[in-house]
This record gives C-alpha cells, structure tokens and sequence, in this order.
C-alpha cells in the first residue's frame, strides 16, 4: 500500500537530516508494516513540491497504557 501524507516544513527538514524516523498519525488509513508513505511539505500556501518516500518498518498502535489514544498509531522507518 503506498500513502501520501502532509507534513510541516520543519518536521519535513528533520526528516530529511535524518533526525525524525517516525511519524504520530490518525490511524485512519491502517499502516501496516511494508507500507509506503510519500511525506509530503505542505505550509501555509500549500505543497512545496518536495516530498521524501519512506517504508514502514514498525507500527505501534493499541496501548492507551502508554498514551496513545485509540485509534492513534505511531509508525517508524530507517
């Protein structure tokens, strides 16, 4: 499955420097581990045209123990 998201440019910035390797989401779209996702710079006056495509290696979902609402999911990549 491939996913094309909006994100923010300074998030987008540490993402590319490698320093953001996750993603908080909405888990309406039911990520799953081998997903695609095209992250997408999106600001005020709307998208850049620059965007970075990552994989899903690890989705968590499903703990509220940890302070994640239902239906929130976090998702990571390498």
């Amino acid at each position: 499955m491939r996913h094309e998201i909006k994100i923010r440019p300074k998030y987008y910035a540490a993402v590319i420097a490698g320093m953001k390797t996750f993603e908080l989401r909405e888990n309406d779209r039911d990520y799953q581990v081998g997903d695609e996702v095209k992250l997408m710079e999106w600001d005020e006056e709307g998208f850049t045209g620059r965007y970075h495509t990552v994989t899903i290696t690890y989705v968590l979902q499903d703990v509220p123990e940890y302070g994640l609402a239902d239906g929130f999911c976090i998702f990571g990549w390498r």
